[in-house]
């Protein structure tokens, strides 16, 4: 065999195969390439129930919000939501955080527990359509804790849907054949049925002014006009469903095309068609709450107390323990069983709340009543929105019952008050003994933080020499906003408006074109009002 001088190895020496390949100068100046980034998806988190506990406890944030969320996701190895990872360095925190059309997750909510108490640059937070579910509400809840420097809250076009049971939860987990799944699956279905045809009978009702089958009579003259009788009995199919409830009442696709799939598929063949008198005949058949026909003059010895599944997820961030001096549920889909628990948290609140705004909800003349409950109780509170709403003037009465200052003219109940003041004085003696310097937040900031009320009483002559009485009740509310309502009765606004005390907003209303005729030219530009509610209608 013959080996070329190259291929033979050096005496003394390795083959040249075996040496390491000299570095060149292209290998020298290459950089490592950075670790690509995994993309934030819904569920990509899943497997998270709770968070590391080591991890959690050793934990100190650095005050900057994003930078801390992606340093703990970094040392819990979990991907970061795009939306609260950092933007660009360099720049300061800023005062308030905006998630807008995003959907949220357990874990990054689980994770915001643990940063927000070190931002005390954030002062705002506004979730707007993000899709919170009631355990995302509650988780949120938490986060905002005593030490948070967070004093607004907007949680806006955010409708919930009712949750499963925590017994059918259980079942599911232990469940050994895929029937029990199902039946859990079944019950819920069927509350979210009932809970969704509760809602539309009383919107329907608020919307038509009367009872359902006068609704169901306008909606069959605009099938066929002139036959309304026969009509009602004509299989609709989805489309024409949603074209007349939206060209009658206006009403959300969101809200008529479930009533069509639960009246279809639960009351009726399943074909895909449904006449009107099915729902005349199912909403008609609905339970209702019997209202108190009991007058009373007084307020009760405790504050209501009502809790609901959807409605205490968002009360929740009004209780004792809340930070929140601001709070905004815009356009969350309330209506009254969500605002029966939402009042029986007002009643008993955060002594820091100053304002609520319930903007664009479904609140109707029966949730007033909830809520005027609840300012007999609460006297901290400074402004109440409900713009865009189902109020009419009948629930404007209600609220003004307890605010500002009742004229009482029957001695007796005259009498009456005064002893109930008598002995609520002991109480509010203690109150204001007890009542201490006003909590800071995590910056040093004197929390909102209002002093204990009394109401009073004065006993007074008119012109001819006989009494009344001067019930002054909640004067802390300093602006109710009923903008947009409803509201069509002039006469009995006048009437409620020397009792007042603050402004009445009531633009954009039918009767804001009468009342701006008949008030002076100074209060009509808001220069000069009377005594009373300062009404604004333009």
């Amino acid at each position: 065999l013959k080996f070329s001088a190259q291929a033979m190895p050096k005496k003394g020496g390795k083959a040249k195969e075996d040496e390491p390949p000299a570095p060149t100068e292209a290998l020298e100046e290459q950089e490592e390439e950075p670790k690509e980034r995994k993309a934030w998806v819904y569920g990509i988190n899943n497997h998270v129930e709770r968070l590391d506990t080591e991890v959690v406890q050793a934990f100190r944030g650095s005050g900057h919000l994003r930078e801390d969320y992606a340093l703990l996701c970094h040392r819990l190895s979990l991907v970061g939501h795009h939306e609260l990872m950092p933007e660009s360095k360099g720049l300061p925190p800023p005062k308030e955080l905006t998630l807008q059309s995003c959907l949220l997750d357990r874990a990054s909510m689980l994770m915001l527990q643990v940063v927000l108490p070190y931002a005390l640059h954030l002062s705002s937070l506004r979730l707007s359509a993000c899709a919170l579910d009631v355990e995302l509400l509650t988780l949120l809840r938490q986060a905002l804790g005593a030490d948070a420097s967070v004093q607004t809250l907007h949680v806006e076009w955010n409708r919930v849907e009712l949750p499963m049971e925590d017994s059918s939860k259980s079942s599911i987990k232990d469940a050994h054949h895929w029937s029990e799944i199902d039946e859990a699956e079944r019950k819920l279905e069927q509350r979210k049925s009932q809970r969704y045809l509760l809602t539309f009978r009383d919107e329907l009702e608020m919307l038509q002014g009367g009872t359902i089958a006068e609704a169901v009579q306008q909606l069959a003259e605009k099938v066929v006009p002139g036959r309304a009788t026969s009509a009602v009995r004509w299989p609709m199919d989805l489309q024409t469903w949603i074209s007349i409830f939206y060209d009658t009442f206006h009403m959300d696709v969101l809200d008529c095309e479930p009533i069509f799939h639960i009246l279809d598929s639960d009351h009726g063949a399943g074909d895909g068609l449904v006449p009107l008198v099915k729902l005349q005949e199912v909403l008609q058949g609905l339970p209702r709450q019997e209202a108190s026909t009991e007058e009373r003059l007084l307020p009760p010895l405790q504050p209501p107390e009502c809790t609901d599944d959807i409605g205490s997820s968002f009360a929740a961030f009004l209780d004792k323990t809340s930070p929140l001096e601001m709070l905004s549920f815009r356009c969350c889909n309330l209506s009254r069983l969500e605002v029966q628990a939402i009042s029986s948290a007002l009643a008993s609140p955060s002594p820091h709340l100053r304002a609520l705004n319930l903007w664009g909800n479904k609140i109707c003349d029966h949730s007033t009543k909830y809520l005027a409950e609840a300012l007999e109780f609460n006297f901290g509170l400074q402004f109440l929105g409900l713009g865009r709403n189902f109020v009419t003037h009948v629930g404007l009465q209600t609220l003004c019952q307890v605010l500002g200052v009742t004229h009482v003219t029957d001695k007796a109940v005259g009498d009456k008050i005064m002893k109930h003041l008598k002995d609520q004085r002991k109480e509010f003696d203690k109150k204001k003994k007890a009542f201490g310097a006003a909590p800071k937040d995590g910056n040093g900031r004197e929390r909102y933080w209002p002093s204990p009320h009394l109401d009073t009483c004065e006993e007074q002559k008119d012109e001819a020499g006989a009494s009344f009485w001067l019930w002054r009740r909640n004067t802390e509310l300093q602006t109710l906003n009923l903008e947009d309502n409803p509201i069509n009765d002039a006469d009995a606004v006048e009437a409620l408006q020397p009792f007042g005390t603050g402004a009445l907003i009531l633009r954009s209303t039918p009767c804001a074109a009468t009342l701006q005729e008949r008030l002076p030219p100074t209060e009509a530009t808001g220069e000069e009002p009377r005594k009373g509610w300062r009404l604004i209608l333009s």
